[in-house]
């Protein structure tokens, strides 16, 4: 058996027709039939039923067909990862990051790096934790800052940075320091905060965050980028919860703020595969950075 009969089985499979195929794979159906009989005889069973106009599956084709495309992805996976490790010596490293780390404590550590591996191209892309999701299992980078509200079990986790969150209003808004009163106060202005489209996560987070302060929150002012989120609240426009190492942000734009006892955490996201040296050297140097113990 190769892999080319298994290649060809998927595609008669989701296709229903030698015809398109044979099409899509680029040959001609004879040989295409003449490969999936040769799967079929190895195997010892018909895999597919060809006695209507469309080729349909038996019920051994359709345990085959899973255990087909299983192999097949496993392969592709494989092959990615074998080419990140064989592309070390390019120092090439594609780093995906939330917003509100980028634009603050991300910086010293990226600074460190470069330090330490000069020869190392980084390219970081600002990226939705969801987004960065997406990326991860699709290979296009090869590590995420992520927030902790992400679970996915194909993927691994490490924390390295645990924040309260601070709430922040326009300017003179609020006096003292009790947050609950401040909210009441708050209600008639427009909550801002990222897209639910971008960041449903976060969302959520900060949905149980008011909610705990007996608000419910309604967002009044969506955006996609969170620097723009301390600019809107200085303007008036509206008021916010943010990481508190947003704050020198917002002492600089003359907002308001009350730190919260409530956190937000954020860690670095992986595949399990192996990186190259220079991503698995990030990922070391990141834990560091952070004082964190890497997972064993």
């Amino acid at each position: 058996m190769e892999l080319r009969h298994l290649r060809y089985f998927v595609a008669v499979a989701r296709k229903g027709s030698f015809v398109k195929a044979a099409e899509a794979l680029n040959i001609s159906q004879p040989p295409l039939s003449r490969q999936i009989r040769e799967l079929e005889n190895e195997i010892g069973t018909e895999l597919l039923d060809r006695s209507g106009k469309r080729s349909r599956m038996t019920l051994a084709g359709e345990y085959f067909l899973s255990a087909a495309e299983s192999i097949l992805e496993g392969l592709a996976a494989s092959c990615r990862t074998a080419k990140i490790i064989g592309d070390s010596r390019t120092g090439d490293l594609k780093i995906g990051c939330v917003t509100f780390l980028l634009e603050t404590v991300l910086l010293p550590l990226l600074g460190e790096f470069r330090e330490n591996s000069p020869g190392t191209k980084l390219d970081i892309m600002s990226m939705s934790t969801e987004e960065q999701q997406r990326a991860l299992r699709a290979g296009s980078i090869d590590i995420g800052i992520v927030g902790s509200w992400m679970d996915d079990p194909e993927l691994d986790f490490s924390i390295l940075i645990d924040e309260c969150l601070s709430l922040v209003f326009p300017p003179g808004y609020c006096r003292g320091k009790d947050a609950t009163a401040c909210m009441r106060r708050l209600s008639t202005l427009p909550f801002v905060t990222m897209s639910s489209a971008v960041a449903p996560g976060l969302r959520k987070r900060l949905e149980k965050v008011c909610g705990e302060y007996g608000y419910k929150l309604e967002a009044g002012l969506e955006c996609n980028d969170a620097s723009v989120i301390i600019k809107l609240v200085a303007s008036g426009l509206g008021w916010s919860i943010v990481p508190i190492f947003m704050v020198p942000d917002a002492d600089l734009g003359g907002v308001g703020t009350i730190e919260l006892p409530q956190g937000i955490s954020f860690g670095l996201c992986r595949r399990p595969a192996p990186l190259s040296s220079q991503g698995e050297a990030f990922c070391e140097l990141a834990l560091h950075h952070f004082g964190k113990v890497s997972k064993s």
